[in-house]
């Protein structure tokens, strides 16, 4: 993987991330600093209560990632509710 593109995939989890902690600051009145730390704390209680293939899809978004196909992942979430 080159430098370019370890510099892209870092700018989409900044992006992302910066995107969520401007929501948080301006929403729920709360400073940049602890907006960071909140994501964190919901992000780890998640993919404590989720069940592993939802909590893996919810990470990666918010790391950034790229979740790949959507319809996948809702069959995933469907099969667990016995749709």
């Amino acid at each position: 993987m080159g430098r370019a593109h370890m510099v892209s995939i870092l700018n989409i989890k900044e992006g992302i991330m910066k995107e969520l902690i401007s929501k948080l600051v301006d929403e729920a009145g709360i400073e940049e600093k602890m907006a960071g730390k909140v994501i964190e704390v919901v992000k780890s209680f998640l993919e404590d209560k989720l069940p592993a293939p939802i909590a893996s899809q919810v990470a990666k978004v918010l790391e950034g990632k790229d979740i790949g196909d959507a319809e996948g992942i809702m069959g995933k979430a469907k099969g667990l509710f016995g749709k």
